[in-house]
């Protein structure tokens, strides 16, 4: 197995649970397959089967073809995967996540924040501390300012991580 079908199987693990991994390995043994025999050949209920395949199609991992049978007028759905649009879903998460670290890393830079030590409640930034006259809204206690320059290194070394993997 390669990476991308590695990749492929994770992935679907994630999305679908072992269920949707059941449907991709039948999908790759057959290629153009039906939900009808996708179910024969899992033993998934049709409805499962049906509910996992949009979610795998709404990733783009997964796509289908549509025919209108002959006999009964209705359509016929035939199901394929998609494997070589893996790296690229996979790609545009990274790019999600790098996004959101550095809204994060510019929050956690732009802010002051105060925390009373008690591991249950939030930290909480300067402009909340004075609403609250330096209380902890949570528990009461009084608040003190906190150090989050470990913050900033962590957020600092995942950005740095994920634009390198971006690059490859």
């Amino acid at each position: 197995m390669n990476s991308n079908e590695e990749n492929l199987l994770e992935l679907v693990e994630i999305l679908g649970g072992e269920e949707g991994v059941k449907i991709v390995k039948a999908l790759r043994e057959s290629g153009d397959t039906t939900v009808e025999e996708i179910s024969a050949k899992t033993g998934i209920q049709i409805n499962n089967v049906r509910r996992l395949l949009y979610k795998l199609y709404n990733h783009s991992l997964v796509t289908s073809r549509r025919s209108r049978d002959k006999d009964t007028g209705w359509f016929i759905f035939q199901w394929r995967l998609q494997p070589e649009l893996v790296d690229a879903y996979i790609q545009g998460v990274k790019q999600k996540i790098l996004k959101k670290l550095k809204t994060r890393l510019e929050y956690e830079q732009q802010h002051e924040f105060y925390h009373c030590g008690s591991s249950s409640c939030p930290k909480v930034a300067f402009e909340e501390a004075i609403e609250t006259v330096f209380k902890c809204p949570s528990c009461g206690r009084p608040l003190n300012p906190l150090d989050n320059s470990a913050s900033i290194d962590f957020l600092k070394k995942k950005i740095e991580e994920l634009e390198e993997e971006l690059k490859v």
